[in-house]
């Protein structure tokens, strides 16, 4: 049983996750995905004054009335999207899907829910530096990463596809490359895609390429897709890793942090949150158990 948890807040881009989401359930033999939302309007605590009262002020009135509608409003638009994608659930595949309304934070709801449902991915909608604090690099995402320990998948608000033909995996050559790229192509395995191992540097250096050659034997005999290593030149890991994406028209690209560092592993602890906030195409997030 494949398990996918997709957080969403309602917004459009929720549609887009729970589609991306169920292409990865579409295929499996048998699939469960949750969509999660958190509702927050009445986490509000009364004043102290007013705890022992029994009779609410018009403005209370009014506001509870707002609250309540609110609330409706929200559990209506959950279930529109959990409507709209079950009309996308494969016809010939054992997919269930559910929808959970809980109210909280979802900093502390999703590593809850992910706990309680163990789900082998989390699909989670991105909307740019913009909205940043709402989404995954806030508030939120600095739990949500420190946490969470099982693949997390985000998609970007203006990302339009689902295929997964070509796929870049961004190495600094960190000694859970061989773990993280194995268990990359077992996620990814119906897709059949390609595996581009990429490496940047200022220059690679003898050392790059050893390292490159032993990651080329560690995974030789266990390969379950066509795997390709390339060193590619560039002082700024984003922009390289963005030209090549543009240029080889990648569908996803993966990399790696370090549990409890939130950023870790690509050369500065800067380099995921970048690639969250400039990738046009979907950002596939593993975790290494390593310290840094």
């Amino acid at each position: 049983m494949f398990r996918i948890l997709v957080p969403v807040d309602l917004t459009e881009s929720s549609y887009k996750a729970c589609n991306f989401a169920l292409t990865f359930a579409n295929l499996a033999p048998e699939a469960t995905v949750v969509l999660l939302h958190c509702y927050q309007d009445y986490l509000a605590e009364p004043e102290v004054e007013d705890i022992f009262s029994t009779n609410p002020t018009p403005s209370e009135v009014i506001t509870d009335h707002v609250l309540r509608r609110n609330q409706t409003d929200a559990q209506d638009k959950l279930d529109e999207l959990y409507q709209h994608t079950l009309t996308r659930v494969a016809k010939d595949q054992r997919v269930q899907l559910e929808r959970v309304f809980m109210y909280g934070m979802p900093e502390d709801l999703i590593p809850e829910e992910v706990q309680r449902f163990k789900p082998d991915l989390l699909v989670m909608a991105t909307k740019g530096e913009s909205n940043l604090a709402r989404t995954f690099f806030g508030t939120i995402s600095t739990n949500i990463a420190q946490e969470i320990t099982v693949p997390i998948l985000t998609i970007p608000e203006t990302y339009e596809g689902t295929s997964i033909k070509r796929v870049l995996y961004a190495t600094d050559f960190d000694k859970a490359d061989t773990q993280v790229l194995e268990a990359l192509q077992q996620l990814l395995q119906p897709f059949g895609p390609v595996i581009e191992c990429v490496h940047v540097a200022d220059e690679p250096s003898q050392k790059d390429n050893k390292k490159l050659e032993e990651l080329r034997s560690a995974l030789q005999q266990t390969a379950t897709t066509n795997l390709t290593y390339t060193f590619l030149e560039g002082n700024d890991v984003a922009n390289a890793l963005q030209k090549f994406v543009s240029e080889q028209a990648i569908d996803l690209i993966a990399l790696t942090t370090r549990s409890r560092t939130l950023l870790g592993s690509l050369l500065n602890p800067s380099l995921t949150k970048r690639m969250v906030l400039e990738s046009q195409v979907p950002l596939l997030i593993f975790h290494s158990s390593d310290k840094v």
